[in-house]
């Protein structure tokens, strides 16, 4: 298999596939990535679905889906139709099949686009493992080759085209017992399908590797990616995190997930999948898309806009795994980080003057229940008097954690001057490029500070411009001729693509890398910070994060939450949360809430609230409990991926599982 999932790793450029029509809406080939959403009406209601089919396509989605679980939801199709018709919606239809190859065949007449699961559109599903002989797995690719050929056909004949949607969630018994719960059975269960529709001249396809989890998500679909290096195919993919959940969790998962592929050139149409109203959904999508939309389909220079030729960088991890880029343990004052410590936490608080420890106190204090602390202080100082204050007070001990202090530029160009007030703090941070002047060659006098400061509980983070990394090796080297031991580097606001380049050039050294946003609009930062950030971690990247210019107790919760994301510190309840359609067997926003209010001081358990059965077992796969719709008033709870307690009534439903979760051994009372 090709290490090769995207043109670089290190640049922007958009995979080019083929153009696969949805009605009027092209998806893929030179057409900007499209948006999409889905409908939570039930199929069967006509004046419900049109409200809300035109509500989207009014809010901006280019494609609207709709489940359709039975033949009754296939029979109301003609209705929806005709309604559009008369009120002039043009939006093009999907429809969302499971378990039902007779429905499908009823629906592609009336829709533009069919989305089959491959993991239970013909294939058995019963959650239980069973061992297939090579014979036997052959004779149920034939058997699912029978069964799905006449949709395919008829859908070659309409001119419908057709998602190939696998979630993780899904994948049969036939696939697990093959291959796994791994991305890896993710890809494979696609290609099947694609095999078959290929035999019969059908190319009309869209793919997706829908996870919950957005690690497992994105290994998913570079897999898939790379694959389609190895096969010659060019279909165009959709993209999301499936049960992604509701506020800023859905928001970040999303983010991080949808726009870590995107930032790597793959990704032609997309859908945030909220446990909110679907109308919430289309301006994060928008957000997402918006900067690569107005990008020409051939750059490949990446955002900053600075060119590096591929040939500098080369395939440094493997994408297809998590593993953590290798730094050696430091320490900033008390707190060790690098090697194998958690990822740490570096708090940004504006230096206020002598009230600042009193003000700092204060929020650690409101965030003690939780958790949720930092692990070092950072303060940016403009001007002498309050570099000399803050000096002070550390030799005080007015603050309960190490101290960080950045200089502005004026100050960083006259380090010397404040030698005595820098000997105080456990970490400067720096630009040597601006020291030195942009030079080459770092002055020696210069590299003979950092040799007498960063030693001992003093450290440096080096700060660097996309633009002076090609000045950063021969930094390294010099840092590491002179024996200077206590370095950190960072890219401040650097892109996805940025990180990865520091984290090449470093490959040889040991250095921890932080990670930074600072300066960015309140409305962008959640989104860049989760991309950038979010997806340099789920590279392995980063030993500390810091989050910079905005309100200090929402970059405290933005930074936990962010890494609670991407599932390395998990530092509250984990829900997993899907976005409601017509198969969901109750209100799930209601629901939803109703249950955070009742274990949202859980930290670190994973709680799946699903609305019925199609993705509730697998997407629950690394979730403890789970609260499943199985009927009208009636939900299943689950251990893990088994049923412990059938058909409990819905209004007592919460509270069993509260007993379920008490009987584990994982409940704790609130404070």
């Amino acid at each position: 298999m090709s290490t090769k999932y995207n043109e670089s790793p290190f640049f922007y450029k958009r995979r080019k596939t083929r153009e696969v029509m949805v009605g009027g809406v092209g998806i893929g080939g030179k057409n900007p990535i499209r948006i999409q959403s889905m409908i939570t009406s039930n199929t069967r209601d006509t004046e419900s679905s049109i409200q809300q089919i035109m509500d989207l396509e009014r809010a901006g989605s280019e494609i609207v889906r709709l489940t359709v679980p039975s033949q009754a939801d296939a029979d109301n199709l003609p209705n929806i139709r005709k309604r559009m018709k008369e009120l002039g919606l043009k939006v093009p239809l999907v429809a969302d099949i499971h378990f039902t190859p007779q429905v499908a065949l009823k629906c592609v007449e009336w829709v533009e686009k069919i989305r089959i699961n491959p993991g239970n559109f013909a294939d058995k599903k019963k959650f239980e493992i069973i061992e297939y002989s090579d014979k036997e797995y052959e004779e149920e690719l034939e058997r699912i080759e029978e069964v799905f050929t006449p949709l395919v056909l008829r859908a070659k004949e309409l001119g419908v085209a057709m998602r190939i949607g696998t979630n993780h969630g899904s994948l049969s018994d036939r696939v697990m017992n093959r291959f796994g719960d791994t991305p890896l059975g993710m890809v494979e269960s696609a290609l099947e399908f694609i095999r078959i529709a290929e035999a019969n001249s059908y190319k009309d396809i869209v793919v997706s590797m829908k996870a919950s989890n957005p690690q497992v998500m994105i290994q998913a679909y570079r897999l898939l990616v790379s694959r389609f290096y190895d096969l010659q195919m060019d279909y165009p993919l959709h993209l999301g995190v499936t049960e992604a959940g509701d506020g800023k969790d859905g928001r970040i998962k999303s983010a991080i997930g949808i726009g870590s592929l995107l930032e790597d050139g793959l990704g032609d149409t997309i859908r945030v999948s909220l446990t909110e109203d679907a109308i919430h959904e289309i301006p994060v999508a928008k957000e997402l898309v918006k900067k690569y939309n107005v990008m020409p389909m051939d750059m490949d220079v990446g955002m900053n806009p600075i060119a590096h030729p591929s040939t500098l960088f080369t395939e440094f991890r493997d994408p297809y795994t998590y593993s953590r880029f290798y730094s050696k343990e430091s320490k900033i004052g008390s707190t060790f980080l690098g090697d194998s410590n958690p990822v740490r936490i570096e708090f940004s608080f504006p230096y206020y003057g002598e009230s600042t420890p009193d003000e700092v106190l204060g929020v650690l204090q409101k965030n003690q229940k939780s958790g949720r602390l930092p692990e070092i202080l950072h303060f940016q100082i403009q001007d002498e008097l309050s570099l000399v204050s803050l000096s002070n007070q550390t030799k005080r001990g007015k603050f309960p954690l190490p101290v960080s202090v950045e200089l502005n530029a004026t100050l960083t160009k006259d380090y010397e001057s404040y030698v005595e007030e820098l000997y105080s703090v456990h970490k400067w941070v720096l630009n040597p490029f601006v020291i030195t002047k942009g030079e080459t060659k770092i002055q020696s006098e210069f590299l003979d500070f950092l040799a007498r400061y960063a030693k001992d509980n003093r450290s440096v983070e080096l700060t660097i411009s996309a633009s002076d990394l090609n000045n950063l090796p021969q930094l390294v080297q010099e840092c590491q001729s002179k024996r200077i031991q206590n370095l950190f580097f960072s890219i401040p606001n650097g892109t996805l693509h940025d990180q990865r380049k520091l984290a090449f050039t470093l490959r040889e050294s040991d250095f921890p890398i932080f990670l930074v946003n600072q300066s960015f609009a309140h409305e962008d930062i959640l989104y860049h910070s989760s991309i950038h950030l979010g997806g340099s971690l789920l590279d392995g990247i980063g030993d500390l994060i810091r989050i910079s210019d905005m309100d200090p107790e929402e970059s405290l919760h933005l930074t936990y939450d962010i890494l609670q994301a991407t599932r390395l510190r998990l530092t509250k309840t984990e829900y997993i949360s899907c976005p409601s359609c017509g198969r969901t067997m109750f209100d799930l926003q209601s629901t939803t809430a109703k249950i955070k209010e009742k274990t949202g001081h859980l930290k670190g358990v994973k709680i799946a609230v699903m609305g019925c059965i199609v993705n509730g077992p697998g997407e629950m796969a690394d979730a403890d409990f789970g609260y499943v719709g199985a009927g009208v008033g009636k939900v299943h709870l689950y251990k893990g991926k088994e049923i412990v307690r059938k058909g409990v009534s819905e209004t007592e439903a919460a509270d069993q599982l509260i007993e379920l979760i008490r009987e584990n051994g994982m409940w704790n009372d609130p404070e």
